[in-house]
């Protein structure tokens, strides 16, 4: 899944021959909540048959009104009570079972339970659908055989929100039919209990057969519907989000990933519309009413969540892999004409290929459709066969994107590409190891896209920025948590897919792969998957599998004992070392926890009573002005030790080279001032990727404490020198999060102005680009490009006069000759200056051409840029406007909110917005994985006085548990804000004075 991520015919047609009218449907919905009340009668019968305790539709049941969820306007369908006349059996219920205290295994109410009772496993799905996507709903009927492995009188598989009418369960080659007691659904687990007569025998296979109904959703997860307009009529489509847990929203199924079956799917639906789905279409048959059925191929072995299918009018552009694998590209019929799909066709061919040859394991399907889709919760998901992207991050229009904005859109298509195999060929066993798949997408997101551009050293230089600086921000926290944590219940599953999943995963990742060597890596990620196709695995299997690819190669390192440490606790280590003056050639290398906010450590207990350890694999080098010695590598396993190094008068140190492990390093002071003087008279001794990580380390050891506040600030002094992207992306991230704590400062000037003053030189040499209309997108000066870009945003946010007077003037010529001729890689930086600088007639200019554009990349910029202005009522006017789903779209609204939170001028607006209208948010986001956290740590993270910190804790204290996780994060986040101010700021601007004096 992308950032935050996830992934037959029946006996009888889901429909009855004669046409069932749509209307007859939802009259059948609208019956099922009726059904809930009169159901209530029958409990006490059933109670009696099955001496269970059943409660009532009540307060306790699903969501308190008699069958309505307490969800904001979708209902819910809790199975109506059912007689079933073949078999003869009661009425169930759909009221929520109290559990008892159990007096034997079949009494446990396994109905109760966060996982599935495993006594039964599918083995196969034969799904035939309806969709009436004229009112949003849709029938089907779903037969599984199963695989009955321990004796039970009970079927329990997952089902949510939906209607079930009809439930039968028949043994194997015509036995005969199994009698059905009754069934329920119960919503706190999100199953349904099929209660039977008598016992299902242990080795013996059984076919259940469930018919339901339900609706495609008006939101973004389960079945759900999107829209867009074409030659001014609103089109819909229908598609599915099942990752992690959604795919019971749409069919009754064991929706854990360790449940692999076949499926064979079959859509009806109106001959207007196309239908796809992982396999490609066997037949159709076409009906005289004006509906077709479309018969997909069986799939391979695989887990629900992957699952996936889709109804639309959309058309496609195609090609065809060496090895032969159908590559296709959907999306709305103007982007295809428009050739917006054509770079993302061109580059998954070339990905396939790359991937098929690095793993050695073909693409395992015979097709692979990308599907861009205007609304969807996450970038992109890697369903298997069929891979769902939101527009944003796959259609590319050449005449309007900037190169980040290809980046972004290859390297999306990167990460999906890597789980064909990396989750959906092999699956984790469970969600407490989503990084097995998510890290690896991740990491190979770097190596696949240097695959595609050689020259741009993606893994050895941007994942620096990009990945590592960015997750030891959050990883430095006392709210963090391990790599790999226990998923117990349902609402623990979402919280694994977070950046530490993600990012954390791919630096440990790429870590492994460096102190490994590469090729050994290769090599253990080839067997890896070998063994494991078409099944699950574990992260010890990874462990083993490349321990034993060392072991052929003649090292022996214990893998699983090394990475244990790194996946098992949370966090990571600073390590210092201390040049000892008194014995010559000795160096004492310790380690420790590092936590950004010190005082959150004495808080958390489980911190306290940790001595956190990790063996760590630290290089190191020594040099002087014009030489470094070759590298070396250590292994530091205590909290203290020594070592013998030789170190001349003028010598200096270096760790952790090229940032290859994910740990930082803290030197004595006299090894910074070396280090500084070696960058300000040589910066070129040292790598790009070392320079850009001594800016990061330092930057960090100084907010949290480790170091004097000016160090990193006198790192920066050499800047002016520097010629290379790398160095200049990590000190203007750096800087970022420093910049926000003094915004709002009465001398928030003087920081500006030092800020400005490393910038200058820099700025009028590089210039700004000329504009490129030859539609080569792809420079051979990428890092050039990049380069002038960060200058120039660093120039323009910190008020350097010439770059606010060109990106008025800009603004100005576009909007009296309405042709715009801004250069496509800074227009960004040029809208937002010029929204914040000139009045309101341009805020009402780029709101226009927002509404006007079509191209997704430039609707997106247009719409941030807005959120750049000054105006007060201008920015609360956008907050409203942001949860309109016609104006703006569900994904987009978060980040409307958040870039007005980065605003010092509506940080208290946003925050407040964020208060007044939390229910609404949670309602939109709550279940989709990222977008809650995302927002809750967008909003509150450039929080940073007393009173902002006291309005966090009251609001907590009226919400409802949801997200409590992202919360917890928020406050230790400001309470290290308000922390460092009080310790630091007045060092920091004492400072800054006196540098900016001499």
């Amino acid at each position: 899944m992308g950032d935050g991520d996830a992934g037959g015919r029946g006996l009888a047609g889901a429909r009855p021959r004669g046409t069932e009218r749509p209307s007859a449907v939802h009259g059948r919905l609208v019956l099922a909540f009726a059904v809930c009340i009169v159901a209530l009668l029958a409990v006490t019968a059933l109670a009696v048959l099955l001496s269970l305790r059943f409660d009532g539709c009540g307060p306790g049941a699903p969501g308190g009104a008699p069958g309505l969820p307490a969800r904001g306007g979708n209902a819910s369908f809790p199975g109506p009570a059912r007689r079933d006349p073949q078999a003869g059996g009661e009425a169930s219920t759909p009221g929520a079972p109290a559990a008892r205290p159990p007096s034997d295994p079949e009494r446990e109410h396994p109905w109760t339970h966060l996982r599935l009772p495993g006594h039964l496993k599918p083995l196969h799905y034969n799904l035939m659908l309806t969709a009436f996507m004229d009112n949003f709903t849709f029938s089907g009927e779903v037969n599984v055989e199963i695989a009955c492995t321990n004796r039970t009188r009970y079927v329990v598989l997952h089902a949510s929100r939906v209607a079930v009418d009809k439930v039968q369960l028949a043994e194997d080659r015509a036995a005969g039919a199994v009698p059905v007691a009754g069934f329920f659904l119960y919503p706190q687990t999100q199953v349904l209990v099929v209660v039977l007569n008598r016992s299902l025998d242990a080795h013996r296979n059984y076919n259940l057969k469930v018919v339901y109904s339900a609706l495609i959703e008006n939101e973004l997860l389960g079945f759900f519907r999107s829209s867009y307009v074409l030659h001014g009529e609103r089109r819909f489509l229908g598609v599915t989000q099942f990752s992690p847990t959604h795919a019971r929203k749409a069919f009754p199924c064991f929706d854990e990933p360790i449940y692999k079956a076949t499926f064979k799917i079959s859509i009806k639906h109106q001959a207007t519309y196309l239908s796809l789905s992982n396999m490609p279409v066997e037949t159709s048959v076409f009906e005289e009413d004006g509906w077709v059925t479309d018969h997909f191929s069986q799939t391979p072995l695989m887990s629900t969540y992957y699952l996936a299918w889709a109804i639309c009018n959309f058309t496609y552009r195609e090609t065809t892999t060496k090895s032969g694998v159908a590559v296709r590209l959907y999306a709305r019929p103007d982007a295809i004409r428009r050739g917006s799909g054509d770079y993302a066709l061109h580059i998954t061919k070339r990905l396939i290929e790359f991937y098929e040859d690095y793993f050695k394991v073909p693409y395992s399907l015979p097709k692979l459709d990308l599907l861009a889709v205007p609304k969807h919760p996450y970038a992109a998901m890697e369903n298997w066969g069929l891979s769902i992207f939101v527009e944003q991050r796959i259609l590319l229009d050449p005449s309007v994107s900037s190169i980040s904005y290809l980046l972004d859109v290859t390297m999306v298509i990167v990460h999906e590409i890597c789980h064909q195999w990396f989750g959906d060929l092999v699956t984790p066993v469970w969600w407490e190891d989503v990084w097995l798949k998510e890290g690896f997408a991740h990491y190979f997101e770097f190596v696949g896209t240097d695959y595609l551009y050689p020259g741009w050293n993606m893994e050895k230089q941007r994942f620096l920025t990009d990945v590592l600086h960015e997750v030891m921000l959050l990883d430095g926290l006392a709210s963090s948590h391990p790599v790999s944590q226990e998923v117990l219940q349902a609402t623990d599953i979402d919280r694994v897919f977070d950046w530490i999943a993600y990012k954390k995963g791919a630096a440990l990742i790429r870590m492994l792969a460096n102190f490994m060597g590469h090729s050994v890596f290769q090599r253990g990620l080839q067997d890896y998957l070998t063994i494991h196709k078409y099944g699950n695995a574990a992260r010890n299997d990874l462990w083993n599998t490349l321990s034993e690819a060392l072991k052929r190669n003649g090292k022996f390192v214990n893998i699983q004992e090394v990475m244990d440490q790194w996946t098992l606790q949370m966090g990571y280590p600073v390590i210092t070392i201390l040049g000892n003056l008194t014995a010559e050639n000795r160096i004492i290398i310790t380690q420790q926890h590092f936590i950004y906010d010190i005082s959150a450590k004495t808080k958390a207990l489980q911190l306290q009573n940790n001595s956190y350890l990790w063996q760590i694999p630290l290089t190191i080098v020594v040099g002087n002005r014009s030489h470094v010695s070759s590298e070396a590598i250590i292994w530091v396993s205590n909290k203290s030790e020594h070592h013998r190094i030789t170190l001349d008068k003028g010598s200096w140190l270096l760790g952790n080279i090229n940032q290859t492990g994910y740990f930082r390093v803290n030197y004595d002071l006299r090894n910074w001032r070396l280090l500084i003087d070696q960058l300000i008279r040589n910066h070129q001794v040292l790598s790009v990727s070392n320079r850009a990580g001594l800016i990061d380390d330092a930057f960090s050891l100084a907010r949290a404490g480790y170091l004097p506040q000016h160090i990193p600030l006198e790192i920066i002094r050499y800047l002016s020198e520097e010629k290379d992207f790398l160095p200049w992306h990590a000190a203007s991230r750096a800087l970022y999060p420093l910049d926000k704590l003094l915004d709002r400062m009465e001398k928030y000037n003087v920081f500006n102005e030092y800020i400005l003053k490393q910038v200058a030189t820099t700025y009028i040499k590089l210039g700004w680009p000329k504009n490129n209309f030859n539609g080569s997108l792809v420079q051979a000066s990428y890092q050039h490009e990049e380069l002038r870009r960060e200058v120039i945003m660093l120039a323009c946010s910190f008020g350097n006069k010439h770059c606010h007077q060109q990106a008025s003037t800009l603004i100005s010529d576009w909007i009296s000759s309405n042709r715009n001729r801004i250069p496509l890689n800074v227009r960004d930086i040029v809208y937002c200056t010029g929204v914040s600088l000139l009045d309101e007639d341009v805020w009402e200019f780029i709101w226009m051409k927002f509404h006007s554009t079509t191209a997704v990349s430039e609707k997106k910029i247009l719409l941030e840029a807005l959120t750049c202005s000054d105006d007060r009522n201008l920015l609360n006017r956008l907050l409203n406007l942001s949860l309109n789903s016609e104006v703006v779209l569900d994904q987009d609204a978060i980040d409307v909110i958040i870039h007005v939170a980065r605003n010092p001028h509506g940080r208290d607006l946003a925050w407040k917005f964020f208060r007044d209208k939390w229910k609404i948010l949670n309602t939109r986001y709550g279940e989709a994985l990222f977008m809650n956290s995302k927002l809750i740590s967008g909003v509150t993270e450039f929080l940073n006085t007393e009173g902002e910190l006291k309005e966090l804790k009251n609001f907590m204290k009226t919400y409802d548990g949801v997200a409590a996780a992202s919360f917890l994060r928020a406050v230790e986040t400001v309470e290290a804000n308000v922390r460092w101010k009080a310790l630091y700021q007045d060092e920091l601007f004492q400072w800054l004075g006196k540098a900016l004096r001499h």
